[in-house]
């Protein structure tokens, strides 16, 4: 099973995958700044694994409460990922 996690709702940015039964993550503190890091994370933890988007069974993702740009980030890229 491959998933991918993503949690923007608060000053930490965070991603992780979970690729047969393994747990891969990145995580910062880095308030304002998550529309410029999540993506990053998500490429790196998808080309350290050898995985590509559509070979993911699921997208999972933190829903808030939070600050407005966390919490629309995280459906917006979900719906584009589809």
């Amino acid at each position: 099973m491959k998933i991918l996690a993503l949690d923007t709702a608060t000053e930490a940015c965070s991603a992780a995958l979970l690729l047969d039964g393994e747990i891969s993550d990145r995580f910062v503190v880095a308030p304002r700044r998550h529309n410029e890091l999540i993506l990053p994370m998500i490429d790196e933890l998808l080309s350290d694994s050898g995985v590509r988007l559509k070979d993911l069974d699921y997208l999972a993702f933190g829903r808030g409460p939070g600050a407005f740009t966390g919490l629309v980030l995280r459906p917006v890229w979900s719906r584009a990922w589809r």
